[in-house]
């Protein structure tokens, strides 16, 4: 029987996971892409999870059974190895799945295991051997620095445009420019057009004053706007600039890994922690705590910590964050989601906690003025 492949729903970078099996020659009648997730998909995966499982494995379930009902029948899921509950995802959700009577082969994308996946990868490809199963994914990591430049970008020309949309509409042209592009050299060069491209067409406040908030968290409900409750646009909506820390980078740089003279970001984070999380404790946990201190030190304003409800990493930060704060005087939001969370809640805490955000600046300036706020001053890669 010929396979029909779908993957999860992971919020931008789901354009990833399409754009590799478009490199792997992956015919587009064998693929099935993922709708844009929303209450009912939710729904469905919490219907058929287990209670005490977080809401990311209950909203990639929900999309995978949508996919199946659409005609998949092979699921590229990531997983493997790792101290979070994402490295039992694969399996549990194939017996799950069978359970409710589909025949469906469960493939774990595992970066513990590059040899593993490459020969996943080349099993689904258009007859491509191993060289040119690496070519294709070498074209997929370049394009995933551009894919997080973009996004960052949006966080912050969002939050100062004159002309609401005019972010977006940008975006959504560099995304199909990026996505449209097949030699390595050609992203490459087109990469470091991207800033140049938002300064140009997006007309932004030059005499705002906006606050600067980092966002942390577990990777799926930072990067997935049905999770966070399309945190980032709410934030830009109310004056705020902000950038996530985290990246699927942390995954996929294997230029980087294999570069003893770079040191990966989410490293630099994990060094940052050791005094308050001396040992890795799952997930992206170890990284919240380390990202909210370089942020202090860089100037920011405060942090949003987000998480699902249940995540074992993200609440072992938690726990020791009240004391990252009393230290340094950073002000962390802490917001939990589920599958029960209500929008009218969530934006109050964020109104409540930028209204403290604008009195504790005001309070440290004291007369001092402002600092003019530009893309270089606030990029810190």
């Amino acid at each position: 029987m010929e396979s029909h492949i779908t993957y999860p729903h992971f919020g931008p970078l789901t354009l990833l996971f399409k754009a590799i099996l478009q490199e792997l020659e992956v015919p587009e009648e064998r693929i099935v892409n993922p709708s844009t997730p929303n209450k009912r998909t939710l729904a469905l995966g919490s219907e058929h999870s287990p209670e005490w499982m977080c809401t990311p494995f209950k909203l990639s379930l929900g999309s995978q059974i949508e996919c199946i009902e659409r005609g998949a029948n092979h699921v590229f899921q990531i997983g493997g190895i790792g101290t979070c509950r994402a490295s039992c995802y694969g399996p549990l959700q194939r017996v799950i799945t069978e359970d409710l009577g589909y025949e469906v082969k469960f493939t774990n994308i595992d970066y513990h295991l590059p040899f593993d996946m490459m020969r996943d990868l080349q099993s689904v490809s258009n007859n491509f051997n191993i060289w040119q199963t690496l070519k294709a994914l070498r074209k997929i990591w370049v394009k995933n620095y551009s894919l997080d430049l973009t996004e960052h970008l949006i966080n912050f020309y969002r939050g100062m445009e004159i002309e609401k949309g005019e972010t977006d509409r940008v975006a959504k042209e560099i995304y199909d420019k990026l996505f449209s592009i097949h030699k390595v050299k050609e992203v490459k060069k087109y990469h470091k057009q991207i800033p140049e491209i938002f300064k140009e067409e997006v007309q932004i406040d030059e005499e705002a004053d906006p606050l600067k908030i980092g966002i942390i968290g577990e990777i799926y409900v930072v990067l997935e706007p049905l999770l966070h409750l399309d945190l980032y646009r709410r934030l830009n909506n109310l004056g705020v600039i902000c950038r996530n820390t985290v990246s699927l980078k942390k995954f996929t740089d294997l230029p980087a890994k294999l570069n003893p003279f770079v040191k990966e970001y989410y490293k630099i984070y994990r060094e940052k922690a050791r005094p308050y999380i001396e040992q890795y404790c799952g997930g992206d946990g170890q990284e919240s705590v380390g990202a909210t201190i370089l942020l202090r030190e860089l100037g920011w304003d405060g942090m949003v910590h987000i998480w699902p409800f249940s995540c074992m990493p993200e609440l072992s930060a938690q726990s020791v964050i009240p004391s990252v704060t009393n230290d340094i005087g950073m002000p962390v939001l802490p917001l939990i989601v589920d599958e029960q969370t209500g929008e009218t809640g969530f934006q109050t805490r964020l109104e409540a906690f930028i209204d403290m955000l604008k009195i504790k600046r005001e309070n440290e300036r004291n007369g001092k003025p402002q600092e003019k706020i530009s893309w270089e001053t606030f990029n810190y890669d």
